[in-house]
C-alpha cells in the first residue's frame, strides 16, 4: 500500500507543477484557441432633440430699439423703444400734445430731455422739471425739460418717458401713452 501511496504523491506533485506550466505556456504567446464572431450590435437610437435644460430659460428678449437718427418716424405716435444719443430729436404727432423731444445731454447715467409743444397746461413729473409757455396772439408754445435716470421715470401729459438702458454715450428710451 505503500507503493500505492507514493504513486498517488508522485502523481499529485506532477499535477501540481503540469498546471502552472499549461498557464504559463498559454500566456506565453501558444495561439489562442479560434472563437466565434459575433453578430455587429445594434446602434442605440440616437435622440435629435435637445436635451432639457436643468433651468428655466430666460424670457425672450425685448423687441430691439430703434435707432432715433436711423428711423426719426419710429416714435410718431408716443408709442416706442428708441435708441438715442446727444442730439438726436425725435418728432410726435400733434394728437400726442408735444411736437418733439430732444436728448439734450447724456452724462454718466443721466439723461436730460427737453421737449415743446403747442397745446398748454402739461402736466409734468420727473426730476429737474423746468416748464415754460410762451403765448403770441392766443397762440401758446410750451417749452420744458427733464431729467431722466433708471430709477426715475418721467410723464410730460399723458406720455410716459422711462430709460430701459443707458451707456456712456447711448441710451435707450421707452415711451408710451397713457
Amino acid at each position: 500500500m505503500r507503493v500505492a501511496s507514493g504513486a498517488f504523491v508522485l502523481t499529485g506533485r506532477i499535477g501540481l507543477v503540469a498546471v502552472p506550466v499549461a498557464v504559463l505556456l498559454t500566456a506565453c504567446g501558444a495561439p489562442e484557441p479560434p472563437t466565434r464572431s459575433r453578430p455587429a450590435a445594434t446602434p442605440a437610437a440616437v435622440s435629435t432633440t435637445d436635451p432639457v435644460p436643468l433651468t428655466t430659460p430666460a424670457p425672450p428678449p425685448a423687441s430691439p430699439a430703434v435707432r432715433a437718427a436711423a428711423d426719426p418716424e419710429a416714435c410718431r405716435n408716443a408709442d416706442c423703444e428708441v435708441e438715442v444719443r446727444q442730439g438726436d430729436r425725435l418728432r410726435l404727432d400733434a394728437a400726442t400734445g408735444l411736437d418733439a423731444l430732444t436728448v439734450a445731454a447724456l452724462d454718466q447715467g443721466v439723461v436730460h430731455l427737453s421737449f415743446e409743444g403747442s397745446s398748454g397746461g402739461y402736466r409734468v413729473e420727473g426730476m429737474n422739471v423746468g416748464v415754460s409757455q410762451d403765448c403770441v396772439n392766443g397762440r401758446c408754445r410750451t417749452r420744458g425739460a427733464l431729467t431722466l435716470t433708471m430709477d426715475r421715470p418721467a410723464r410730460i401729459g399723458d406720455i410716459h418717458l422711462r430709460l430701459t438702458s443707458v451707456r456712456p454715450d447711448e441710451a435707450v428710451l421707452a415711451i408710451s401713452p397713457s
